[in-house]
């Protein structure tokens, strides 16, 4: 445990000198370690991974605009499968009298998707606008529980893709799905996402936008909120800016520790602003039951064609950026990943993740969440930490079945101002959008490649900055199947992510690699050089 003090110490002098070259031990995945040890990592990794911004995008004000009581319903079912399904990630069962496997064997923390959160709101917007979901005639959009059903069901059947995809070697994914094609789709993903976190940092993502003259939503989030304010007001942005300050300031004086639940530890001081100047309205809090299970609400379960396609791209997404995300984790536990051997070894553990992941999409549909997926939050905690042992990571998923369990912790989270949820996800949003760039950094930018990522950035980043540049392009059909087909490729042009997966995966598929120094991409100093001779 000593080795370990310098996790706990401030990242200031003189407190961070006696462990500047400190050295921790290494616990491989199957090591044992201290019992005290392993509910502090588990714990660790648990407040990494303690992300609640989908159910409260897609259920709330942007998405299908739930009351308050579901909406923590949905927070805490969230919690509670991403506890069980990490679990048994990281157990890791062989499929009965076969070859293949079911989880990873290694820390492989599971959450809420977030490629699910574009498709869902522009699924919502339309549901809106087509009058399947109601909006009074003062404008205010009623709660829309049954296309929310219908989000479910489908996402139920469509990820049996998923299931498919996931016996795939991943080779050959990699060979049609490349890092390119993923890093494009992050950035996109991220970017769009940050655009709902500035929208609630500044009050709120709802009809108080347009800043009405009178009614209820003349006011953020609306008149009968404590305190509110007009969009876009100062003491808004200064409650976003609570967190996002604190996030920054934990990063440059932190502990090591610490830092990992910077976005954790960013929320808790912007509740306890929030709280302490009387933005908080603590009457959900006290009127939520002291537990919750699944089920306990439940929406009608439907099909709509219309979210098919961008279902198709959504769940060819997450699979490819789960397949990186659980390589990049056996390459921090210490497991091999060079030589035949131990690529049949890593094989096993990515089949093996990707099976579970498009279980849990299908398990979690049923359960009333949206897809969860494989995150790779975590992998910073195992650098860090040294610990990469499975028993941190049961404790890990014990803490986040018992954070969906306690009701009241969910109610708390959507009690808070949406400036204050602003100021977080902005910051974890843009973290998305620059995991991509990441990727693409180690892309080779030969002329093909760039070439491709041009035309699927055209229409991507297009759709980001001008949503609705598609509104009207697809003709009204008289049969209702064409209408559906219409109505999902009309949602593709709307979700920016859905449009860069196809473009590019097309022609990833039908131009040919680039033979010769045409095709090679040149390092800067090489160019320098170059210029410097001409």
């Amino acid at each position: 445990m000593n080795s370990y003090v310098w996790l706990l110490t401030p990242d200031i002098p003189p407190f961070n000198r006696k462990y500047k070259d400190q050295k921790q031990p290494f616990y491989g995945i199957d090591d044992r370690m201290p019992l005290l040890l392993i509910v502090l990592l588990g714990l660790q990794h648990a407040l990494a991974m303690i992300v609640v911004s989908p159910p409260l995008l897609i259920a709330g004000a942007s998405g299908a605009n739930m009351d308050e009581e579901t909406i923590s319903y949905l927070v805490s079912v969230a919690l509670i499968l991403s506890g069980i399904f990490t679990f048994f990630q990281i157990l890791r069962l062989q499929i009965f009298n076969t070859g293949f496997w079911f989880g990873t064997g290694m820390i492989t923390v599971v959450g809420e998707a977030f490629a699910v959160v574009p498709i869902a709101q522009a699924y919502f917007v339309n549901q809106y606008k087509a009058g399947h979901c109601i909006t009074s005639t003062n404008g205010t959009k009623q709660p829309c529980p049954e296309a929310y059903g219908r989000i479910l069901g489908t996402v139920a059947v469509v990820m049996l893709l998923q299931v498919a995809i996931s016996f795939i070697k991943p080779r050959i994914l990699m060979k049609y799905f490349p890092k390119l094609i993923t890093g494009m789709v992050m950035v996109c993903i991220g970017s769009g996402l940050t655009a709902n976190g500035i929208k609630s940092w500044a009050g709120g993502s709802g009809p108080c936008m347009s800043r009405p003259a009178s009614g209820l939503f003349s006011m953020c989030p609306n008149t009968q909120a404590p305190k509110p304010h007009p969009w876009g007001s100062p003491v808004f942005v200064g409650l976003g800016f609570s967190v996002y300050a604190t996030i920054l300031l934990v990063e440059l004086v932190g502990s090591p520790l610490v830092r990992n639940c910077s976005i954790a530890i960013g929320l808790t001081v912007g509740a306890v602003v929030a709280a302490a100047t009387g933005y908080i309205d603590n009457s959900p809090i006290k009127n939520a039951p002291g537990s919750t299970v699944p089920w306990v609400k439940t929406f009608p379960l439907g099909f709509d064609g219309s979210l098919v396609l961008p279902l198709v791209a959504c769940c060819i997404t997450t699979s490819i950026g789960c397949l990186g995300d659980i390589v990049a984790t056996a390459e921090v536990s210490g497991i091999a990943i060079d030589g035949e051997e131990e690529n049949e070894n890593l094989d096993s553990r990515v089949q093996g993740g990707l099976t579970a992941d498009s279980v849990w999409s299908i398990l979690s549909a049923l359960a009333t969440s949206t897809p969860m997926v494989c995150f790779a939050q975590n992998n910073g905690v195992i650098v860090l930490t040294g610990c990469a042992s499975r028993r941190a990571g049961y404790a890990c998923s014990f803490f986040l079945l018992l954070a969906g369990i306690a009701s009241k912790f969910g109610a708390a989270i959507v009690a808070l101002p949406p400036s204050v949820i602003g100021g977080m996800t902005t910051f974890l949003f843009t973290s998305i959008a620059v995991s991509g760039i990441r990727i693409l950094s180690v892309v080779p930018w030969t002329r093909r490649n760039r070439f491709i990522a041009t035309a699927a950035l055209a229409l991507g980043l297009g759709d980001l900055m001008v949503p609705n540049w598609a509104a009207f392009v697809m003709p009204v059909a008289g049969s209702a199947h064409v209408q559906a087909l219409y109505d999902g490729i009309g949602l593709i042009f709307q979700t920016g992510y859905c449009i860069v997966a196809f473009v590019g995966c097309i022609l990833n598929a039908l131009l040919p690699e680039q033979k010769g120094s045409m095709g090679r991409s040149l390092p800067v100093v090489e160019k320098e050089e170059e210029e410097k001779t001409d």
